[in-house]
């Protein structure tokens, strides 16, 4: 079964904790034992730096960040650089993508976005939960949407084949983006129908989601689950099931936020863990929507983009 996992950090708790190895002793969740281990064949990597920090400072973490994804997870003999497209063949290697999650240190600074892509951005957002000169994030009132600037960015993102990242932005600057992206994602998200919280997703955007052929990534994180610090497999099972009333399970898979998040489902605490959780689902759920929240919708998400793409 083809495994797929749309949002960890792990690249930025390597920098925090000083310990830039990615075998077993590294500090992260995320690193090459734990995605083997859990038989992850494709696995996105984050950069992210804090927006409280100047724009120097945050600019330097994210090449920081990108130098560390080339010269020690790519360095790994078991991760290869995603393809683009991906086979039914199940791959012998962890496929790894890399993202931006929150660009406003770049603006619309269109030279500095070309090196992003130069040096294997594939996805990105324009905020974190801020506002910031591109857009405002999920902690801002819906009176602020994207600006020029941010248009801007997701016109360059558009014709150089980046996919948007919508995770963290607020409903106005949701909205204003499906306009406008021609590929829009949310790799990291729940539902609002179950726990109603800012990052998570109303009915509306997950219908929206649906007609825009995009894909949604749903989180590992408790809180956001179910609005407390504690979770288990069901209340996953429950956003799976949701998602399956509102028609939208053909374009659902997983976004764990491993190593961004502070507390995790029981029994789900790195990627080692997802046999168990795969096991536990097909006690559930037909095979088809197991295999395809496991991997195979964001793998027809991405091949379509791809084909799309070459047409």
């Amino acid at each position: 079964m083809f495994i797929a996992d749309m949002h960890c950090d792990a690249l930025s708790k390597m920098i925090q904790s000083g310990n830039l190895t990615f075998g077993t002793s590294s500090s992260a969740a995320v690193h090459a034992g734990t995605l083997q281990a859990g038989g992850i064949h494709l696995q996105n990597f984050a950069v992210f730096a804090n927006p409280k920090k100047s724009w120097k400072k945050q600019r330097q973490e994210v090449w920081d960040q990108m130098k560390l994804f080339h010269k020690k997870v790519l360095a790994s003999p078991t991760i290869q650089t995603t393809a683009s497209h991906l086979p039914e063949k199940l791959p012998s290697h962890t496929q790894a993508l890399l993202s931006l999650e929150g660009g406003g240190m770049f603006a619309d600074d269109l030279n500095a976005w070309e090196d992003l892509k130069r040096n294997g951005i594939v996805m990105a957002s324009l905020t974190w939960n801020e506002k910031n000169s591109l857009a405002a994030g999920s902690s801002h009132s819906n009176k602020h949407g994207l600006t020029q600037a941010g248009k801007r960015v997701i016109a360059w993102m558009n014709k150089n084949d980046i996919i948007l990242d919508a995770a963290h932005l607020n409903e106005k600057s949701f909205w204003e983006a499906l306009n406008v992206s021609n590929r829009m994602v949310v790799s990291h998200a729940n539902v609002k129908g179950i726990y109603n919280h800012p990052r998570n997703l109303s009915d509306n955007q997950l219908t929206a989601l649906v007609d825009k052929n995009s894909f949604i990534g749903l989180t590992f994180y408790p809180f956001f689950m179910n609005g407390t610090s504690e979770a288990d497999y069901a209340d996953l099972a429950r956003q799976i099931e949701y998602l399956g009333k509102k028609g939208v399970w053909h374009i659902a898979g997983f976004g764990s936020d491993f190593d961004g998040i502070d507390h995790t489902v029981k029994g789900l605490t790195n990627p080692s863990d997802f046999p168990r959780l795969i096991e536990w689902l097909l006690k559930r759920f037909d095979e088809d929507i197991v295999k395809g929240i496991c991997g195979e919708n964001f793998r027809r998400f991405w091949n379509k983009k791809n084909i799309s793409n070459e047409a």
